[in-house]
């Protein structure tokens, strides 16, 4: 009896705990729409995006405009250790010529996760345009963050961002996806 006893509150005990970590993930997840979450001091703001760029027919072999790149979403970062921002940039995102560009911004831990959107879907035109969207993420570190996009589309679209070795660099992401 004291051996069962003992399994259950240990059982019991090791349930808590399971519990109380997945609480706590739960509430890293900061946005630029409801700000900080119980144990991040991460936080997000949306700074704003371009007109349109032109047609993403208009770019020669790659979305991503690299021609070594393979097609996709190329971001662009800056982090100021000073301040403790990165400058995020989200470059040729195809989206609506009507379309108003946004993009929110959460966090999991060390991962920052993206999503860029239009947030004008009742309006469509029957043409599209790319867009560059630019967000801060701010009480950053110099050390490892993981970024990628809300909407996974393969493991190989988490991508690092090495703070602490690289102040500034372009990550490419396989495809990003949105409505148009």
């Amino acid at each position: 009896m004291k051996k069962t006893l003992l399994f259950c509150s240990i059982f019991a005990i090791a349930a808590f705990n399971f519990m109380s970590c997945d609480d706590e993930d739960e509430n890293n997840g900061n946005t630029t729409n409801n700000g900080g979450g119980a144990s991040s001091n991460l936080s997000a703001e949306f700074v704003g995006a371009s007109d349109c760029l032109g047609s993403p027919y208009d770019t020669e072999g790659t979305r991503a405009g690299e021609g070594d790149q393979p097609a996709g979403t190329k971001l662009g970062y800056k982090f100021d250790k000073e301040k403790g921002e990165v400058e995020l940039t989200l470059e040729n995102l195809v989206l609506n010529c009507a379309a108003i560009p946004k993009m929110d911004i959460r966090f999991s831990g060390d991962t920052i996760i993206f999503n860029a959107y239009n947030a004008n879907p009742e309006f469509a035109a029957k043409c599209l345009c790319t867009y560059n969207l630019t967000s801060k993420v701010k009480g950053a570190e110099s050390k490892v963050y993981y970024i990628r996009p809300e909407k996974l589309t393969d493991v190989e679209d988490i991508q690092v961002l090495e703070l602490s070795q690289k102040s500034e660099g372009v990550v490419y992401f396989s495809n990003v996806t949105s409505s148009y």
